[in-house]
């Protein structure tokens, strides 16, 4: 046998980040031109790649072929006053809609600049994604001593497609930020009260 060497590859830098992982929800019966929700304070989030194989055994070995996709999406939140993405959730669930979501790398390293379909002149930053539409398999509001939090899951029909998610510089920073610069006299009161701002 002659001799092969296709050598190796290997990636070295630093680790993507837990909160670089961004998820977005949207009703199936929101309107074309809609915008995706950012559910608030996220705290954990889990895309499962999963399905059965078949697996047999015959007189000549075994036999081992994929045989369905299993995909699911599970977030964790904690409840905030005015935060769509529990409504879309308990909705969809009480009403047996299904749910678009998509799991966003948002971190620049991972971004690339896309032509615009209007203007080939100009580009647009987007970063990498995965979407699916998902049936909603349980939502858990729990309410201890401690911030109610939202757990839910999401069972993709299908299986997760590959794509691209745009967000421009302002809308990351406004979504990053919990809240803006004030003037002296702007607003009273404590920052996430009922009234803010009054």
């Amino acid at each position: 046998m002659a001799y092969v060497d296709n050598g190796v590859t290997a990636t070295k830098g630093n680790p993507l980040l837990g909160k670089k992982v961004w998820y977005f929800l949207q009703s199936t019966q929101a309107p074309v031109g809609a915008k995706a929700v950012l559910p608030s304070l996220q705290t954990d989030g889990s895309t499962s790649i999963e399905g059965d194989s078949i697996d047999e055994q015959t007189k000549f070995g075994r036999i081992v072929m994929p045989s369905t996709n299993e995909d699911s999406i599970k977030l964790k939140t904690y409840v905030v006053p005015g935060d769509a993405a529990i409504d879309i959730i308990k909705d969809a669930k009480h009403n047996g809609n299904q749910v678009k979501v998509w799991r966003v790398t948002v971190d620049k390293r991972f971004a690339i600049k896309e032509t615009d379909s209007a203007d080939p002149a100009k580009t647009h930053q987007a970063f990498p994604a995965i979407f699916g539409y998902g049936v909603v398999d349980s939502l858990d509001l729990d309410d201890g001593d401690d911030l109610v939090s939202a757990d839910y899951t999401l069972n993709i029909l299908d299986k997760l497609k590959e794509g691209t998610f745009p967000l421009t510089d302002e809308q990351l920073a406004a979504l990053e930020e919990l809240y803006e610069f004030e003037r002296p006299g702007e607003s009273s009161g404590n920052f996430g009260t009922d009234e803010p701002g009054k």
